[in-house]
């Protein structure tokens, strides 16, 4: 874990709510792996006060690696601010921090599952594993509210994905929910993967952890959390997970510090 001020490459609207930034900091992008994640303070005083937690979205693989990126949703005041900020400036951060994504142990299909800005995390991901060896087959479920939410799509393209875009209004891909046609398409495949991994929000990881356990698939699940420090100390990001042993009653485990990502039988979904 490292602090240090990193400098805006760009910062570039991409659709109307999601912006996609580049930066510049040689320390912390040569520590990334795949499915840890950023503290970052917006501006300079206390205001906003707390740093906001941020996924990577990619890690540009020069060697060593010297910059990465970023993709995020303009919610509240904190991202306002990010959204404004202007090529050359700085940002104070604090990471890589978090348990990320483990890669399987041998090669097969590798399915991956987004919902929204819950794609972020995954394009470093699918990198790290096209770029280890890992044949595959690739498949991504991408699902979003609108065409305008399934950004970076021929990026998974171009690794190689096959790529099933699910939309609620129908502007794209499928209609409905990305979970409903996912289920169907698992149903009708000879082979099962191997691993999915799957960011979105709280109810579509509900539901694709459901949807493992009931097909016996290995899930990791990268879940989203309001943080206050990002290092465990203030407890807001709590998570409640099954007990190590059969007998104990369900414990309490950080998002920041034990996951952001966890095996989708670890946690009871409430």
């Amino acid at each position: 874990m490292l602090l240090r001020n990193a400098e805006i490459l760009f910062n570039d609207r991409v659709s109307p709510e999601l912006y996609h930034m580049g930066l510049l900091c040689p320390e912390i992008a040569a520590r990334i792996q795949p499915g840890q994640f950023l503290m970052v303070r917006v501006q300079e005083g206390f205001d906003p006060l707390l740093r906001r937690p941020f996924a990577v979205h990619r890690i540009h693989h020069n060697d060593p690696p010297t910059s990465f990126e970023m993709l995020y949703r303009v919610v509240g005041r904190g991202t306002r601010l990010l959204a404004d900020m202007q090529a050359a400036a700085s940002l104070n951060l604090l990471g890589p921090l978090g348990s990320g994504f483990q890669v399987p142990d041998q090669d097969g299909l590798v399915l991956m599952v987004a919902g929204g800005i819950g794609i972020a995390p995954l394009p470093h991901l699918a990198e790290t594993l096209v770029s280890s060896g890992f044949r595959g087959p690739f498949v991504l479920w991408f699902g979003g509210k609108t065409a305008a939410d399934l950004v970076c799509v021929k990026h998974f393209k171009d690794l190689g994905f096959a790529v099933q875009l699910v939309t609620e209004d129908g502007s794209e891909g499928r209609q409905g929910l990305v979970t409903g046609h996912l289920e169907q398409w698992l149903s009708q495949q000879d082979e099962l993967p191997e691993v999915i991994y799957s960011c979105g929000p709280y109810p579509m990881q509900r539901l694709v952890a459901e949807m493992t356990a009931r097909l016996g698939i290995p899930s990791q699940l990268s879940m989203e959390a309001l943080m206050g420090c990002g290092v465990g100390a203030c407890l807001s990001c709590s998570l409640r997970c099954r007990p190590p042993r059969d007998g104990q009653d369900p414990h309490y485990l950080n998002v920041c510090q034990d996951g952001p990502v966890f095996a989708g039988e670890e946690i009871v979904w409430e």
